[in-house]
């Protein structure tokens, strides 16, 4: 596990109190409270802040149809960021 001083971070904003669907990520920040001074200076309501590999939603929501997955031939190819 990587230091938090090496970590980024992200926002993210719930659609109500009970926290069960994502509205939106905001990312990256260089630190927790340069996450949570963005997201109380733009009055973002029931956010959670926290290292960006957690900010993605691991669940499935079960009410709906199953989704298809793209095949990877389809997907693009990964990139190197630019420097």
């Amino acid at each position: 596990m990587m230091p938090e001083s090496e970590m980024l971070f992200a926002v993210v904003q719930f659609e109500e109190a009970s926290r069960h669907t994502v509205r939106r990520v905001v990312a990256p920040f260089p630190d927790r409270s340069a996450a949570a001074t963005f997201a109380t200076d733009n009055d973002l309501r029931h956010f959670t802040v926290g290292p960006m590999a957690f900010a993605v939603p691991t669940s499935i929501p079960f009410d709906g149809p199953p989704r298809t997955t793209a095949h990877p031939r389809d997907l693009p190819a990964p990139r190197d960021a630019p420097t």
